[in-house]
């Protein structure tokens, strides 16, 4: 929202206030009237105040680890929170209250309490609560961030304030003692019960854990010692037995190469693996080619035959043999030494599964035992400290010991707290203010006229043509309801309707307006004024201008400019008469006027015919201008049939007298395709009457004397901004 919004909205705002200031006055003065009168008559309330101290919990005068039995969770920010909630709700409960009143002087407590016996009927005095009633007295107030707590008490009588406010303090300082008390015995006497419970239960658990020793015959160390040695022994075991498959898989291996060996061809298994691991084959190697060296050398000396290469051969063939008995051997070692080795692994497979069995069975038995110890070990527990509790609550039983101490006793206050006539006032200042505010709002909504100029712009969504103020009728002159008679140059309404005819020509320059009709709301809006004299306005202006009256309901275009009515537009158009015989010319300064005619039973089938809309573009084609003076819309539809057949509508509003829901009823029924809205001319408004009209958007109608004022119309550029020209001053 702009300056100028906001600005707009505030004049409003002022000027609805303005329009019912008597009545925004009257309801502020009887309201405070009212208001004061209340506070005269008001009792005075006085009030006192008693201030204590709560502690978490009592000082601890047992000394050591012991403390005072205490209900409640007294240590951390939220439990500490939790806990004053508490102790202000207890301030405040019947309990206390019941102690305060045992502690009221005199035989009746109503009394006391401010009641009048003599006036109360002797049934109702049974159905008074004193306990209610005094607690709507009592007020618990924690000051912030510290341990302290106001308790006042209000009353007519100061020292009655005083007594109840230090009897609320006292009564509840002896409540918490005996509650304390009560407290602590019955814990003493629960932990007793409990301690009797918790020795049995020791006894027995006691019991079961010796008789499970007994059974199984072990003492308490020895699950740990057996625990550890079976755990060396399955490690030693395992540890064994990897070591032993790894020489396994090797003999496997070795043997498997063995079975792979070619043994009837020596050289085979001399160029393997094998002659490096066994020395015996190693040396046959080395004997083996030396004898096939000296085979080769010899044959080729001394030939095949030669006795020396008979003997090599030969000693070839007992090598070879002897590696063949080598090679057994070492496969029947290897098989002698794999099956060994399994034995001694099926061994110790076996040593292994028993072992882990054992240390399973260890293990539950070590469960079981460890159950009943640490059983034994928690009954224990739970009766040394319930029997350790037992004996502290017998002890703090006998202590009086408070965690709450009075700080200031209440005193007798001279000073009334209530009323606060202030406060008082302003709230009934406050309260006129809104009553005023909304008594006027709810006049100004159930009020069905118009407000402003702005918000007959906003219901019909176009701009204001021209605003026509009231003038007085010139009884000398020939037509007396035409402006333009006043020769004065001081008549504000000839200037209205010539701005009114500049602005229907820059509301529409685009188009040629040449047929235009003027209509109304509702009857007596003054819109065949309107029509005539903006005729005249275009007549004087120079233009050829008809004015034709096509109101055959209630014509008044004949009396204003002093015409006959016996023929016109109805004969006319049932062609009775000729357009030159209908046609008054020159009645105006080159005004022609055709009147209603006689008035037709059926004035809506002659407007809707063509004959009309024939005699219409006939006389478009002679005159400059053509204005038709037309029924209001909304009794009847005459003007709505027309519209379509002219260039465009100009609709007259009387804005002090045409409410909002007819005149928002007409602008739907015009706003419709083929209808040209042209705009508003609001009519016959008297400024020195409607000042909520006096200005608008630079209008200024009416300044120190009526002559002596400005006068401003507005226009539209070619750029769509609107611009402000002085007329006259």
């Amino acid at each position: 929202m702009n300056e100028q919004e906001r600005e707009i909205d505030l004049m409003e705002i002022l000027a609805l206030l303005k329009r019912h200031i008597y009545l925004f006055i009257a309801i502020i003065l009887i309201v405070m009237t009212f208001t004061v009168a209340q506070i005269y008559r008001m009792v005075k309330i006085y009030s006192s105040t008693a201030t204590i101290e709560i502690e978490p919990k009592a000082a601890n005068v047992l000394g050591g680890n012991m403390e005072v039995i205490q209900s409640g969770t007294q240590g951390n920010v939220f439990a500490n929170k939790d806990y004053y909630a508490t102790q202000y709700e207890i301030i405040q409960s019947r309990a206390v209250a019941q102690k305060v009143l045992e502690m009221v002087p005199g035989e009746n407590v109503l009394e006391y309490l401010g009641f009048d016996l003599e006036k109360i009927e002797p049934d109702k005095i049974k159905d008074i609560d004193p306990i209610a009633v005094l607690l709507t007295k009592i007020t618990v107030s924690p000051q912030k961030n510290s341990n302290i707590v106001r308790i006042s008490v209000e009353d007519k009588d100061p020292e009655k304030a005083a007594f109840l406010a230090n009897a609320v303090a006292s009564s509840y300082i002896e409540f918490n003692l005996e509650k304390k008390y009560f407290e602590t015995k019955d814990a003493a006497r629960w932990l007793m019960d409990q301690s009797v419970s918790l020795k049995q239960n020791l006894e027995n658990s006691e019991m079961m854990l010796f008789e499970f020793k007994q059974s199984n015959n072990v003492l308490a160390t020895t699950f740990e010692a057996k625990q550890e040695l079976l755990s060396n022994r399955i490690i030693k075991l395992t540890n064994t037995l990897t070591d032993q498959e790894i020489r396994r898989n090797a003999l496997t291996a070795k043997i498997e190469e063995y079975a792979h060996l070619n043994i009837d061809n020596p050289e085979d298994g001399f160029f393997k693996e094998i002659s490096k691991e066994n020395p015996i084959i190693g040396n046959l190697k080395l004997k083996y080619l030396e004898v096939v060296s000296k085979i080769n050398e010899s044959e080729q000396v001394y030939g095949e035959k030669h006795p020396k290469v008979v003997t090599l051969l030969a000693d070839k063939e007992n090598i070879e043999k002897t590696f063949k008995s080598e090679i057994e051997g070492v496969v029947s070692s290897y098989n002698l030494e794999l099956k060994m080795l399994d034995n001694e692994m099926k061994k110790n497979r076996k040593m292994l599964s028993d072992s882990q069995t054992e240390a399973i069975n260890l293990n539950k038995l070590d469960i079981n035992y460890s159950k009943l110890r640490r059983e034994v070990e928690t009954n224990k527990k739970l009766y040394d400290i319930v029997l350790e509790r037992s004996k502290e609550a017998d002890l703090s039983a006998l202590l009086k010991n408070n965690n709450i101490r009075m700080i200031d006793r209440a005193l007798v206050s001279k000073i009334p707290v209530k009323p606060r006539k202030q406060i008082i006032l302003l709230a009934g200042f406050a309260i006129a203010l809104v009553l005023a505010s909304l008594a006027v709002f709810l006049v100004e909504f159930f009020d069905t006229k118009f407000k402003s100029f702005k918000e007959l712009e906003t219901i019909s969504g176009k701009s204001l043509l021209g605003i026509i103020p009231k003038f007085q009728q010139i009884e000398t002159s020939q037509f007396k309801e035409i402006a333009f008679e006043d020769k004065s140059g001081k008549n504000l309404a000839v200037e209205a309707f010539r701005s009114l005819r500049t602005n229907i020509k820059l509301s529409n320059p685009d188009s040629r307006l040449k047929v235009m009709l003027v209509t109304s709301s509702v009857p007596h809006e003054g819109k065949t004024i309107v029509s005539s004299n903006l005729a005249a306005s275009y007549s004087v202006a120079g233009k050829k201008v008809l004015l034709i009256d096509a109101d055959m309901r209630k014509p008044r275009v004949h009396k204003v400019f002093g015409l006959k009515n016996e023929k016109g537009l109805s004969t006319l158009i049932v062609g009775e008469h000729s357009m030159d015989d209908v046609v008054n010319r020159n009645v105006y300064e080159g005004l022609d006027v055709v009147t209603a005619g006689i008035i037709p039973p059926n004035p809506a089938e002659l407007l809707e015919s063509s004959r009309f809309a024939d005699i219409l573009k006939d006389f478009s084609e002679i005159y400059d201008v053509v204005i038709i003076d037309t029924p209001p819309l909304s009794p009847v539809s005459d003007a709505a049939t027309i519209a379509p057949m002219t260039d465009g509508l100009i609709l007259a509003v009387n804005i002090s007298e045409t409410p909002r829901d007819v005149f928002k009823s007409v602008i739907a029924n015009i706003s419709k395709p083929g209808i040209t809205r042209l705009g508003v001319v609001v009519n016959n408004i008297d400024f020195k009457q409607e000042k909520k009209f006096k200005s608008y958007y630079g209008y200024s109608y009416y300044h120190s004397s009526y002559y002596k004022s400005n006068y401003y119309y507005y226009t539209s550029s070619e750029d769509g901004q609107t611009k402000k020209k002085k007329k006259h001053s």
